[in-house]
């Protein structure tokens, strides 16, 4: 039997893995970055099915436009703007957007980042730090930034959440991902901390999530091989022996936006079949 987020709209988001999840999000707005391919465009597509509007970053008009379309069968509204999240100006615009339109932002899932092959520290060109840093984290605290004045301004007594996505790197040093990204995954986790305890009296919770190596089109970029080579790959290296999938990141999003996680602020959950516990 597939396992399903229900959707009030009777469109539900299927799951492949062995839980049932039900969200009610109907009313509900959620801004997504990097929404248009695998992790946050499983993100906009659970929120959709949960029957939150969504409010997503994208890089071209027509990567946009399809993820609107497909939003939109999906019964709910969606708006979408092209950033550079490295931008402050387009972070700040994307969030304005989303409260011109709806009127409020309940939920941010910050997911946009890259994953570049880097060289030794002491071979590190300055460039790629800073572009690594400027898109995996600077873009997190300038979306953070605007969300926050967003959720501050909420007419309603309703709460608010951000999560954002940081991964497992963040909990150990790891030559196969570099030292920029390494780096800019462990400050995520402090901006995240740090936003949990200053506004926690603003009824705004921050979490995030830490990804184990997850079987999106991007890995199978990064590590060359053919779809079925890359996912008995990823199998191997988790405890449960399966693969992390988008879809399981996004699961663990929407619960984090839920009232069921309402006692959950500055946390990190770990999604990786059980690799960090193997070190």
């Amino acid at each position: 039997m597939k396992n399903l987020i229900a959707s009030p709209v009777g469109l539900p988001f299927i799951f492949h893995k062995g839980f049932d999840l039900v969200f009610d999000f109907d009313g509900k707005v959620a801004l997504v970055t990097g929404a248009t391919s695998g992790i946050g465009r499983a993100a906009a597509k659970a929120f959709a099915s949960a029957g939150a509007n969504v409010v997503f970053s994208a890089r071209s008009d027509r990567v946009g436009s399809d993820l609107n379309k497909e939003l939109s069968r999906l019964g709910v509204k969606s708006v979408y703007n092209i950033c550079d999240v490295s931008v402050e100006r387009d972070a700040a615009a994307l969030v304005e957007i989303g409260k011109e339109r709806f009127g409020k932002i309940n939920f941010a899932f910050n997911n946009a980042g890259i994953f570049a092959s880097e060289s030794m520290l002491h071979e590190h060109a300055t460039e790629q730090w800073d572009k690594i840093l400027a898109t995996n984290l600077t873009s997190v605290y300038f979306f953070m930034k605007h969300e926050i004045r967003a959720m501050l301004s909420r007419q309603s007594e309703e709460p608010a959440v951000i999560v954002n996505n940081a991964s497992i790197v963040a909990h150990r040093g790891s030559t196969a991902s570099g030292v920029a990204y390494t780096v800019a995954k462990h400050g995520i986790l402090g901006l995240t901390r740090q936003a949990a305890v200053a506004y926690v009296d603003d009824n705004i919770r921050c979490n995030s999530v830490s990804p184990g190596p997850t079987l999106t089109k991007a890995t199978r970029l990064v590590l060359e091989g053919p779809p079925d080579e890359v996912k008995s790959f990823l199998s191997s290296v988790n405890p449960t022996s399966e693969a992390v999938d988008a879809e399981d990141i996004a699961a663990t999003v929407l619960f984090l936006c839920s009232a069921q996680a309402i006692m959950i602020n500055g946390h990190d959950i770990p999604i990786d079949g059980g690799q960090l516990s193997k070190l």
